[in-house]
């Protein structure tokens, strides 16, 4: 396992007994890689995941573009994630339960006090292509010590 992952895997099982909502959506979550200013994850969508149409709920991908943005920060080697003080998230398309979600968080830019990120949440259809889900972009605000 390489120094990212290990960080950001750290990081993940320390921020999780911590945050309940971050506990219910993303119990399943898998973390697989990372390298510096980027990870990847799975999860598999399950029916908490959904709103009453039974498609993916808007909320789930605003608490995956928090999240995966402060891991995308823990990826550049800080423990702390950071407080949001901008989140914006595109909705393209939708998922249903029993689908898999591929989530990419991306550090764009980690300065001294804010940190600029982006959050891909892809779909794989059933031929094995990726549709986009949503698009997040999350600026967080990195105390410093």
């Amino acid at each position: 396992m390489n120094t990212e992952l290990h960080q950001v895997l750290n990081v993940w099982d320390r921020i999780r007994v911590n945050s309940p909502i971050y506990a219910f959506l993303l119990n399943d979550v898998e973390i697989y890689s990372a390298q510096k200013g980027k990870f990847n994850a799975r999860l598999r969508v399950a029916p908490h995941h959904l709103n009453s149409k039974n498609t993916l709920h808007g909320a789930f991908s605003a608490c995956v573009t928090d999240w995966a943005g402060g891991l995308a920060i823990a990826s550049c080697g800080h423990d702390s994630t950071g407080v949001s003080t901008d989140i914006h998230v595109n909705y393209l398309s939708t998922a249903t339960t029993g689908d898999w979600l591929e989530i990419e968080g991306c550090a764009d830019k980690v300065g001294r006090t804010l940190a600029f990120t982006t959050v891909v949440i892809s779909k794989k259809s059933e031929t094995g292509k990726m549709n986009v889900v949503a698009k997040g972009s999350h600026t967080k605000y990195l105390r410093t010590t």
